[in-house]
């Protein structure tokens, strides 16, 4: 009987303890410290201390938040294809050049055409590109419009020195009219590069000292002014809608003629002509 009254006294006793030890504010956050150590210790144990993940003696560890060049999946990078360049006019100051002569455009104005005519050889020639000149009339630098390969780099007798650079999608672009030329065929240009210097030709000689520029899309002349600033995509939009713009005329001329092939036919065969010719060839099997 005296035991048991000893061991509830002695209960009684550890739980007012405890009570008392709750009670304070840091043997909570012990506690759950205690139990989160104990957490991760179960953890270690049950992977069995791998040490795999650990790197091994004299490894470098990198940054995972940066890896510069290198690929985290262990495979070759790929680069990203670049924008597409914007067509730049072909000089190495735009503000040292003035436009001497206009792409002409076949729904301009007469004047504008007009404008836009070369004179060669007594005969007035639809100009296909631009001609630019320098303000004070002096030869200047011409340069690449767009990156891309010389296909072609020759003196012409009628042109002067010719360069011709294609480029992606089917676009070529034409320097003429260079008194020098500092590129071959086969050479890979970047925009901006010098081809040469402007000079004279025997083709434009009112244009004077000057660099003659086309920029074509599968053979189409498209008008420089219309893409300069321009990525280079736009050449081949432009060209396209420039040939439906064209279509139209060129299937009506024809038709036109046709008509006035019928027209002149029935001029020419009446019913009184036929009347005519029978009488002639009455009396001519009389004469016989």
């Amino acid at each position: 009987m005296r035991e048991e009254n000893k061991n509830s006294s002695n209960s009684e006793e550890n739980q007012l303890n405890v009570r008392s030890l709750l009670r304070k504010r840091w043997v909570l956050p012990a506690v759950y410290l205690v139990a989160a150590a104990g957490v991760l210790s179960a953890v270690f144990v049950m992977q069995g201390g791998d040490e795999s993940a650990a790197p091994e003696e004299g490894v470098e560890v990198t940054d995972p938040s940066y890896v510069g060049d290198m690929n985290p999946y262990g495979e070759d990078a790929v680069a990203v294809t670049a924008s597409s360049e914007v067509v730049q006019m072909p000089v190495a100051n735009e503000d040292d050049v003035t436009v001497v002569g206009y792409f002409y455009d076949v729904n301009g104005s007469p004047e504008e055409q007009q404008e836009a005519l070369v004179y060669y050889n007594n005969t007035y020639f639809p100009n296909k590109g631009m001609d630019f000149a320098h303000v004070d009339g002096e030869s200047f630098e011409a340069t690449a419009a767009l990156s891309g390969t010389v296909v072609k780099a020759e003196k012409d007798s009628l042109l002067g020195y010719v360069v011709e650079i294609s480029h992606e999608d089917g676009v070529v672009t034409h320097y003429h009219s260079l008194e020098a030329i500092e590129v071959e065929e086969g050479a890979t240009v970047e925009q901006g590069d010098i081809l040469g210097r402007a000079g004279r030709n025997s083709y434009n000689t009112d244009a004077g000292i000057h660099v003659h520029f086309e920029i074509r899309y599968d053979g189409v002349a498209v008008n420089p002014s219309d893409v300069f600033q321009q990525p280079i995509d736009s050449v081949r939009d432009i060209a396209d809608d420039q040939e439906k713009e064209e279509a139209p005329a060129d299937e009506e001329k024809p038709a036109e003629d046709d008509e006035a092939a019928e027209d002149e036919d029935e001029e020419e065969v009446t019913p009184d002509e036929n009347n005519d010719e029978d009488e002639d060839q009455e009396e001519q099997t009389e004469l016989g």
